[in-house]
């Protein structure tokens, strides 16, 4: 179970299609989420996190259980099973995600919302998460040439981006055996050689 994590516009998405590209050439079974999201309930409760209509209505407290809630089903109704079949899991976000946008971002108490965490998932956590790492600067570049309007997350303000940045590199500080940070500002072939090489290394 491994996850790429990173604040939007550092290229998870794109380096998680590949990587799942290379390990299914490799042989494995691979099993791709996004979070919120990956279930049909999940993905209803994304619909509800990112609906620019509840800017300023949500509370961090909904916000923080929602995500919790997404992920709890898709632990049940996805994760689980694939595991227990012996696929490899790729998720586009998870749990430190939360950490990184609700208790940094959001500033709701950090361990509560580990405490929280720990509800939710159980023993289900990556073995290995790869935050990549992109300047605000970039990451704002990178979603203006997009060319789509920004969902209720995305529209936060530059000081809430930089709270979550600092709190994934925090996570990388504090939990070193799972979290791993790539600087995701250079060529995208060579980052997704570093990402190849740490992965490989978990599933030697």
């Amino acid at each position: 179970f491994f996850c790429l994590e990173g604040i939007d516009g550092c290229g998870k998405s794109t380096q998680l299609k590949r990587l799942a590209e290379f390990l299914t050439g490799k042989g494995y079974d691979v099993l791709t989420i996004r979070e919120p999201g990956g279930s049909e309930i999940s993905e209803s409760i994304r619909s509800l996190l990112l609906d620019i209509r509840y800017k300023g209505v949500m509370d961090s407290r909904t916000e923080l259980l929602l995500y919790n809630a997404a992920r709890a089903q898709v632990i049940a109704e996805k994760i689980a099973p694939a595991l227990a079949a012996g696929k490899v899991v790729l998720a586009d976000r998870f749990a430190w995600s939360t950490l990184a946008y609700q208790g940094y971002g959001r500033e709701i108490d950090p361990q509560m919302v580990l405490n929280l965490s720990n509800i939710t998932c159980g023993k289900f956590n990556p073995a290995l998460t790869i935050v990549l790492d992109v300047s605000l600067e970039e990451s704002r570049r990178r979603q203006a040439g997009e060319n789509r309007v920004a969902d209720r997350l995305e529209s936060e303000a530059v000081s809430f981006f930089e709270r979550v940045r600092n709190g994934y590199l925090k996570i990388a500080e504090v939990f070193p055996d799972c979290v791993n940070v790539v600087d995701a500002n250079g060529d995208m072939d060579k980052i997704q050689d570093r990402i190849r090489d740490l992965i490989l290394k978990r599933l030697a």
